[in-house]
């Protein structure tokens, strides 16, 4: 797993890259999809973190945004954003049949 170069995430999963913007702003990209991602967005100040999933981008470019998480502290926004980064990474990975997340049985047809 690749080390994160964040005071609050130790570790990301393999298959994701780490962008930052700045201190307040950092986006954890699927590799294998760049239109999968969570964006940790502290530009409000502290206490007003927001934590967003995205799932994807539709054909005018929108990106499509799940609930965003707002209102957090620092440290709650980054916990968030592992919590996510790493559910999206195990959804992912099983819906691409990786034996790591399917037991080495795969739902697909």
């Amino acid at each position: 797993m690749p080390e994160s170069e964040t005071e609050h995430l130790d570790y990301y999963p393999s298959g994701w890259s780490e962008e930052i913007h700045d201190e307040y702003y950092v986006e954890w990209i699927c590799d294998d999809d760049q239109t999968i991602l969570v964006r940790l967005d502290g530009t409000m100040g502290d206490g007003d973190y927001t934590v967003t999933p995205i799932t994807g981008v539709n054909m005018d470019g929108e990106e499509f945004v799940t609930k965003p998480i707002s209102g957090l502290s620092r440290t709650e926004a980054f916990n968030v954003a592992a919590t996510l980064i790493y559910a999206m990474n195990g959804i992912t990975g099983r819906l691409n049949g990786e034996d790591e997340f399917t037991s080495g049985t795969s739902n697909k047809s």
